[in-house]
């Protein structure tokens, strides 16, 4: 779908949801303080603690610089693009399926957005995080940071305590904390992606401080 369709969908319905949500779910953020500066492409890498993260993280950009980041690509699991009912709303959100398509791998589709300047959101462990399991974050972030020139990565914290429940929404239990980290690129990079890729996590976790 045509980037230019997609930044105004994303920047509509930022619009019209992005204060409903911050309101609903007691987001709480450092948003304000990003510099998102112009020539530069950027990467949000984020820990998955909900099926909800993207829209809240959004959510949590004021709009002067979430304009400067659309349009988005999102990865998108191949089972909710299949669906004819979810597939327009997807692509109109920037959703990239998470399978190859035209002979193309994702990662290397999600490389052409970046290479436009189109921003790229990624979870690099690839799927919710589940209590006491731990697992290891995928290389795809670092790599795509590589391949592009002049590529950013911006390194997102979601903390959610507790559940995320209607009956703790209702109670007004719940408070999700947004944490944007230093924006960064590697200087150098190693041969083994998979160490670098531990070293965002570390950054996204703030295991580093």
């Amino acid at each position: 779908m045509k980037n230019s369709f997609v930044k105004i969908f994303l920047i509509t319905t930022h619009i019209l949801i992005a204060l409903p949500i911050r309101l609903i779910f007691n987001v709480k953020s450092n948003s304000s303080e990003l510099k998102i500066l112009k020539g530069r492409k950027y990467i949000i890498a984020s820990n998955h603690p909900t099926k909800i993260d993207p829209f809240i993280i959004l959510a949590s950009i004021p709009l002067n610089k979430y304009i400067k980041l659309v349009p988005i690509r999102f990865v998108t699991s191949e089972d909710y693009l299949s669906k004819w009912y979810y597939k327009p709303l997807l692509l109109s959100w920037g959703c990239v399926s998470n399978t190859t398509k035209n002979g193309k791998k994702p990662l290397d589709l999600l490389k052409d957005h970046l290479d436009k300047g189109e921003t790229i959101f990624i979870f690099p462990k690839g799927e919710l995080e589940k209590r006491g399991k731990n697992a290891s974050p995928n290389v795809g972030v670092v790599y795509l940071e590589r391949e592009v020139k002049n590529s950013y990565i911006i390194p997102v914290k979601v903390y959610i305590p507790g559940s995320l429940n209607i009956i703790n929404l209702l109670k007004r239990n719940i408070k999700v904390e947004i944490k944007f980290r230093e924006i960064f690129r590697h200087e150098k990079f190693s041969d083994d992606l998979q160490i670098m890729a531990n070293d965002l996590m570390k950054r996204i976790e703030n295991d580093r401080e």
